[in-house]
């Protein structure tokens, strides 16, 4: 994120106090990239009256935005517009934290903590906002709740006059599983209605291409379970698009082949009757069986093989997608 300050804020002498606010909430621990027209405050009172940290950044960002060539992102001006915060406005904004709204943040946050510790370099800017809790995850709670969850937030704003509708003000992002059965499945109902909210609200999103966070979890990790038994054996062996889509927590939810969609038995076609008779029942190991499967197994993505390189394992093969997990922290990078 790059936002602007224009330089008109520095004309007036009254707004001392309110720039030195924003420079600190923009400066602290480098929180925020900003700009300034330098040539174009350097004399001016405000500018000179700042402390000198603050002038001494306002220098260095601008000769390291205009040498990055970098897109502005957000602009403070003088008076709101569509285009830009005022004042008030940015103090409001970009002081409160961004929130990556999960399905479920206590479960859900394991996954996305191991991309963030695999992917250090691409997730440099996340970890430095999550370290500071400038970046939190939140809690949908299920699909069906996370136009509440978003609603709710929405609602936060009402009664502080603003000058805009309370959406604009909004700092987050939804990361969501896909639930697809299979590679064609059509987007569920549920989350056709989510992504229309979240875009008449103008909020970013990612759905992500497997079935569930889980179905992203290394061969390797599985591979080094202790009481490794015959269903995670029968698992180990399907291919990686099989892998993608099939319920580990469920299996065929103990039913025959022949009484799934055409499209679930044409994808695991090749499969003879042991397997499909092993993975029809669903998870077997009584740490993750159950009710405890959605607590216990996303810890696995804690485990030492979890790796940059044994999660773009289980991504080589999505073709364009194959750089899905670096593209969704690009886009929450894009974001902080």
């Amino acid at each position: 994120m790059v936002i602007e300050i224009q330089s008109t804020l520095f004309l007036d002498e009254k707004n001392l106090v309110d720039l030195s606010y924003l420079l600190t909430i923009f400066s602290e621990n480098r929180r925020y990239n900003y700009f300034c027209e330098i040539d174009k405050i350097r004399e001016t009172e405000v500018f000179k009256n700042l402390i000198p940290i603050h002038r001494e950044l306002i220098e260095e960002n601008f000769n390291s935005i205009v040498n990055q060539s970098s897109k502005i992102d957000y602009v403070v001006s003088v008076e709101t517009s569509n285009d830009s915060f005022n004042v008030q406005e940015a103090k409001l904004f970009f002081n409160q934290p961004f929130i990556l709204i999960l399905e479920n943040s206590n479960n859900d946050g394991y996954f996305i903590n191991a991309l963030i510790k695999c992917f250090r370099k691409r997730s440099k800017k996340i970890a430095l906002h999550k370290e500071n809790r400038w970046l939190q995850y939140g809690m949908g709670g299920g699909c069906n709740n996370i136009v509440n969850f978003i609603t709710a937030l929405i609602k936060s704003y009402e009664g502080l006059e603003l000058p805009k509708a309370s959406n604009n003000y909004l700092k987050c992002m939804v990361l969501i599983d896909s639930d697809k059965e299979f590679e064609t499945d059509n987007t569920k109902p549920d989350r056709v209605k989510l992504f229309t909210f979240l875009k008449e609200n103008g909020i970013r999103y990612h759905e992500f291409k497997k079935r569930e966070m889980e179905n992203y979890l290394p061969d390797e990790v599985l591979e080094s379970i202790p009481e490794i038994d015959e269903y995670i054996q029968y698992y180990l062996q399907l291919s990686p698009i099989q892998k993608d889509y099939f319920d580990i927590e469920n299996g065929f939810n103990n039913k025959k082949l022949s009484q799934l969609p055409m499209e679930v038995q044409d994808l695991y076609s090749d499969l003879d009757e042991t397997t499909i008779g092993v993975l029809r029942k669903g998870m077997t190991i009584s740490n993750f069986k159950g009710s405890l499967f959605k607590a216990e197994f996303p810890k696995l993505f804690e485990h030492e093989k979890v790796t940059k390189e044994s999660l773009l394992s289980r991504t080589i093969h999505q073709g364009n997608e194959q750089s899905e997990l670096q593209t969704v922290l690009d886009k929450i990078s894009e974001l902080l």
